[in-house]
This record gives structure tokens, sequence and C-alpha cells, in this order.
């Protein structure tokens, strides 16, 4: 295969799947790991895709955090049918951890209005405490830190300490971005902290992120796939990411999206 082969392929490798491993591309190319860092560095000179530690993703990836509201109209179709598959997970009379986020927010309401009953559910973001305010038979605990004021949710120290002193049974953790290699990741260090403590106080832990999320890491590492009890998401995921979950043995739960009314 020519060279020039070689770096098309890697380029539609990223289309399909958004991120890709430096020993993902070596495996696939039958090449050297130091051949495959050339090339990239070659293709990110060219403006063709970004760089990061161990691998490169599609230009498409945002690189910044962007703020709740943004994030609760985007892809709101795929984060109701996950939230929907989560909440049947649950079960009367459950402790239940709901992260910050935009689909936990939706899964938050699901259960203010749904009937499962007698759960007690454990936050530290506010608005879905103010979300479960009128459902008098659910119980809210809310952990207070630090205020992240554009994701309405606490971190830090004192949020650390107070969630890593529970054990609850069940904890629905969100991920800005999702890859096989980095795991769940987050651009924010205090958040990924945060987290990590509270998906290991869970007895039963799943990765919450429609199909966008499968694009690269960001900089903070909250858990590898394999330790959560299965990542749901929604059925847009490529065939390509499936099939490298399936390979790794991630248990993967895929929501059906609802086609829009113009689709139908």
């Amino acid at each position: 295969m020519l060279t020039l082969e070689k770096k098309n392929l890697i380029l539609k490798r990223l289309d399909e799947q958004s991120s890709i491993s430096v020993g993902e591309l070596a495996k696939a190319l039958a090449v050297s790991e130091v051949t495959v860092r050339k090339m990239l560095n070659e293709l990110a000179r060219k403006g063709a895709l970004r760089r990061t530690h161990g691998g490169a993703v599609s230009l498409s990836v945002p690189v910044r955090e962007t703020d709740l509201r943004t994030k609760e109209k985007t892809n709101i179709r795929q984060k109701r049918a996950i939230a929907r598959v989560a909440f049947d997970l649950i079960e009367d009379y459950e402790s239940v951890f709901l992260d910050a986020g935009s689909t936990t927010i939706e899964l938050a309401r699901l259960i203010g209005n749904g009937d499962k009953r007698n759960v007690t559910v454990i936050t530290s973001a506010l608005n879905i405490a103010l979300a479960l305010l009128d459902s008098p038979d659910i119980a809210v605990v809310v952990v207070g830190g630090q205020l992240r004021h554009d994701v309405v949710s606490c971190v830090g120290p004192l949020a650390e300490q107070a969630v890593g002193s529970l054990s609850f049974d069940t904890a629905f953790i969100g991920a800005n971005n999702v890859s096989l290699q980095h795991g769940a990741t987050t651009p924010q260090i205090v958040e990924g902290q945060f987290k990590r403590v509270a998906a290991r106080a869970a007895g039963r832990r799943f990765l919450l992120c429609d199909s966008s999320k499968f694009s690269g890491a960001s900089m903070m590492k909250i858990c590898p796939l394999e330790e959560f009890s299965a990542v749901i998401t929604d059925s847009d995921l490529s065939p390509a990411v499936r099939n490298d979950l399936k390979q790794a043995g991630i248990p993967l739960i895929l929501a059906d999206v609802p086609k829009k009314e113009s689709d139908s």
C-alpha cells in the first residue's frame, strides 16, 4: 500500500469513528507506530486532523466544553431515548446517583414523572434537584461543594468527600468524550475527579453518552469503559465503533432513536 493510500485510509477511519489511536492504525496498516506517528504529524500540519496524545481526532471534534444550555439543545432525541433505557434499569426503593449533564436531566424528569417509587436520588446538580422538587416520594440528597456555574453542579474536595462517604445502588455517569483507548473523559480536572469518586461509590455504574460523544478524548480520564456495568448510547452509533466495543468485551446497550416527523 502506498503512503498516500495509507493516509487516505487514516482519514476514512476518522470520518467513521472520529478518533483513532496509533496502535490501532499500526495494526490496520501493518506498519510501525513510528511510521504512523510520522503520517499523523504530516496530516496534522496540513490541517487534515488534530493530533492527540496517543493518536488523532477528527477536526469535527470540539476541543472545549460547551455550557449546559447549549448541550440541552443538541441531540435531544438521542438523549431522551438513552434516558428512557436508563429509567427502565431503575428499581423501586433504589438509591441512584445522577451525574450532572444534559442526558441525566432527562432521566431526572422521567424519575419525577414515572412509576418508579420510593427512589432516593443523590446528585451534585442543582437543576436535577429542582426537577424533582414536586415529587415528594422521591428523596433527594444534594451533594454540595464548589459550584460550576456553566453546568450548574458542585465539584471539588467537599463534594468528593461527601459522595465518597456514601454507598448507592446505581450511578449514571456522563462524559464529554468516549473512546475505547481512553475510556470516559472530560475537559475539567475537578469534574473528572468527582465523577470517578461517584462512579466507584455505586454497586452498578452506567455510562450515558449519545453517539456524538465517541469522538476522541478530553484531558481528564473518568474511568476506563471496563469499569462500567454497561455503556448506554443511541442506535446512531457507527457500526465500526460498535464492533470495536464488542471485540473489547464492553457491554453495550443501544437506545432506539425515534425518527423526526419529517423523516417518517
